[in-house]
């Protein structure tokens, strides 16, 4: 497995919806959103990517595109998985965010690099 690669960003956040995917991860843990982090209340920030990737439960990675912007470094954290990912591989990333308008944010939906540890 190449330690870079390149994604498609989207944004989810905690909500009790089918398409957002309620307020845990897949094992049950509840969810960090950025700004959760940003504002030093979690440790890490929950991501979705596809479930059959060679990674585990808890794999680390950094976004270089979404660090530059809030010019911090942040720990992601692979912790969630839904079935819209399911085939892309390493193209898609779902980045765990506050709200809906939280989601909107241009540099989470766009062109992400992500590094993994």
């Amino acid at each position: 497995m190449a330690n870079l690669h390149h994604a498609r960003g989207s944004a989810y956040f905690p909500a009790p919806s089918h398409m957002e995917g309620g307020f845990t991860d897949r094992r049950g843990i509840a969810l960090n959103t950025l700004q959760d982090f940003l504002e030093g209340k979690a440790k890490y920030v929950s991501v979705s990517m596809d479930k059959h990737l060679p990674l585990k439960y808890g794999a680390v990675l950094h976004i270089k595109e979404i660090e530059a912007r809030f010019g911090k470094a942040i720990e992601f954290r692979l912790v969630d998985t839904g079935d819209a990912f399911d085939g892309k591989r390493y193209s898609r990333i779902d980045i765990c965010v506050r709200n809906q308008a939280a989601s909107l944010d241009p540099t989470i939906n766009g062109s992400l690099t992500l590094k993994f540890r």
